[in-house]
């Protein structure tokens, strides 16, 4: 029997720490997890159905909307982070209350972080931990076979009162990375989004502590020939956006070097222009800069995070602020310092206002020298990550329950929790003022997203 299900996720609504919302949907790329999801279960012989986060609330947003929206389906899948995640709460509370409600299924970086409580506050029905693209279709088969779901690795569920784990299973190899399907987006909405994303490879070399993702010290690559394969087949779908750009979501694209050298020269005639994030730490190893600038690049994004050393060996960045000069020398001799985009996080578990101004310096220096983009936020605490795991290290009093709060990002207590060594909000304000007097000394300085707290 052919089950028919349908993905989706939630909206994130983009927000300032000062409570101002920006924009409900962060329009930059479609939920590339959830397409290539779609493609999977169809390449299994599921009946699939899609509802993009742009389209959520209008399928859910009241009991009425969600009956229809489930009517006829069997299994209702839903991938979170922990800002999406509190209206995906609320649509488990109100399918509680159908006379059918279909088999739910949660996946996403939350469900992986959360899931023990996750499964014991709400009705799920099971969750995936890590990656999917095995243990969710092995998961319909044990259902449609009527088997023990205790028996697919990597899934959360409850029975009766017993919390079950079962095991995490092994982790896609470079050749089954590579043998995925393209993701589903044809169906993604026409004219809406910015860039289309791509996979190239999975995981990170490090493990830097604000960091949720759940492959850390664990990287595969695809094969440099069928990543420009790859990309070559986004073709039909690039008038689907509105900058006809190509968004490699890779959270290290550049950290195998021959691999990039390979993939640099066979783009390098690509008529679409990529978005894609890169380490400091490659970026000053020789020829690796020459090789990025023949690639037709839009923004290469470098997270620096802290501006002072001792904020660099703490976040577990591995890197140190020559290195970043240097990177700054060299992307000024490949002709590319204006696509790149440096990001900090302030905030950070120890620091006091003093540390913030440091790394606001610094950053502000930084890329009004190179004329280069810039990108500072504020620490968000992500379930999985190692700042979560030793929070009451740090003081850090931010619990579970907080991240089932509507908008949780946006409240002052839990901005407090999260930061316990800063005066709020005098300190905020403080630091606010601090950015203002630097934009006003550095007026050129292009920025991507913070100038919005304004």
């Amino acid at each position: 029997m052919i089950l028919r299900v349908l993905l989706t996720a939630p909206p994130f609504a983009e927000a300032d720490p000062w409570g101002k919302i920006i924009q409900e949907q962060v329009r930059v790329c479609p939920k590339q997890a959830l397409y290539l999801l779609a493609a999977v279960l169809e390449k299994h012989g599921q009946q699939v159905t899609l509802i993009d986060p742009l389209d959520f609330e209008s399928h859910f947003r009241s009991p009425e909307l969600i009956a229809q929206s489930v009517s006829g389906i069997d299994l209702l899948g839903i991938s979170i982070d922990a800002s999406a995640w509190p209206r995906a709460r609320r649509l488990l509370i109100n399918l509680e209350d159908l006379s059918r409600r279909p088999v739910t299924v949660l996946g996403g970086p939350h469900a992986s972080g959360l899931d023990g409580y996750l499964a014991r506050t709400t009705a799920v029905d099971y969750l995936i931990r890590g990656e999917g693209e095995k243990s969710f279709p092995l998961l319909l088969d044990f259902l449609q076979a009527g088997k023990d779901p205790a028996l697919v690795p990597g899934i959360t569920f409850r029975r009766g009162e017993e919390l079950i784990q079962t095991p995490l299973g092994p982790l896609l190899t470079p050749e089954e990375l590579a043998e995925l399907p393209l993701p589903k987006f044809e169906l993604m909405p026409k004219g809406y989004y910015d860039l289309l994303p791509i996979e190239t490879s999975r995981g990170c070399f490090y493990a830097c502590i604000f960091c949720s993702i759940g492959f850390q010290r664990n990287w595969r690559g695809i094969p440099p020939g069928q990543v420009a394969d790859r990309i070559s087949r986004l073709a039909p779908y690039l008038d689907r956006t509105t900058q006809k750009c190509i968004f490699i979501v890779d959270d290290c694209f550049t950290a195998d070097h021959p691999r990039l050298i390979q993939i640099a020269d066979q783009l390098s005639g690509l008529d679409s222009r990529l978005v894609f994030m890169a380490r400091i730490t490659d970026l000053v190893v020789p020829g690796m800069l020459e090789a990025i600038a023949r690639m037709p690049v839009e923004v290469m994004e470098m997270g620096v995070e802290s501006g002072y050393e001792e904020g660099l060996q703490r976040v577990g960045k591995k890197l140190l602020l020559e290195q970043v000069k240097q990177a700054g020398e060299l992307l000024e001799k490949s002709g590319i310092r204006r696509q790149a985009r440096f990001s900090f996080i302030l905030g950070l578990p120890w620091e006091k206002k003093r540390e913030i101004f440091r790394t606001l310096e610094f950053a502000f220096k930084l890329t009004h020298r190179l004329q280069s983009r810039l990108i500072v936020n504020f620490l968000t605490v992500f379930p999985g990550s190692l700042i979560w795991r030793k929070r009451r290290d740090w003081g850090i009093q931010i619990t579970e329950q907080d991240y089932d709060q509507e908008r949780w990002w946006l409240d002052q207590d839990i901005f407090r929790k999260c930061h316990p060594r800063l005066n709020i909000p005098t300190d905020l304000e403080h630091i606010l003022t601090y950015i203002k007097v630097l934009m006003n000394y550095f007026p050129d300085i292009r920025h991507d997203g913070f100038l919005k707290w304004l």
